[in-house]
């Protein structure tokens, strides 16, 4: 597996999840559901979680197009690598 995919995999999912953080701040403050934040302390984390789930989205897009640029250009032969790592662990075991 590229590393650039599970790189992309993490920050996909942590810019996901920062941004409905920032989703829930903002409608939690909409609404009128008491907090025990002061509101004004409220918006500037919406805007810092929802900044910063963004650009680790658009890095995780980034990541994930290099990636398959990367495979598409150097295409992986996976049978030869696992007859190789069986040899391996046949050689070591034995």
């Amino acid at each position: 597996m590229n590393p650039n995919m599970g790189r992309s995999s993490i920050f996909a999912v942590v810019g996901a999840y920062l941004t409905y953080l920032a989703y829930e701040f903002i409608r939690d403050m909409v609404n009128g559901v008491p907090t025990s934040m002061a509101p004004a302390l409220t918006i500037v984390f919406a805007v810092l979680f929802a900044g910063i789930g963004i650009t680790l989205l658009v890095f995780a897009w980034i990541f994930w197009r290099k990636g398959r640029v990367d495979q598409d250009r150097n295409p992986v032969d996976l049978e030869a690598q696992e007859e190789g790592a069986k040899s391996e662990e046949d050689a070591s075991g034995k």
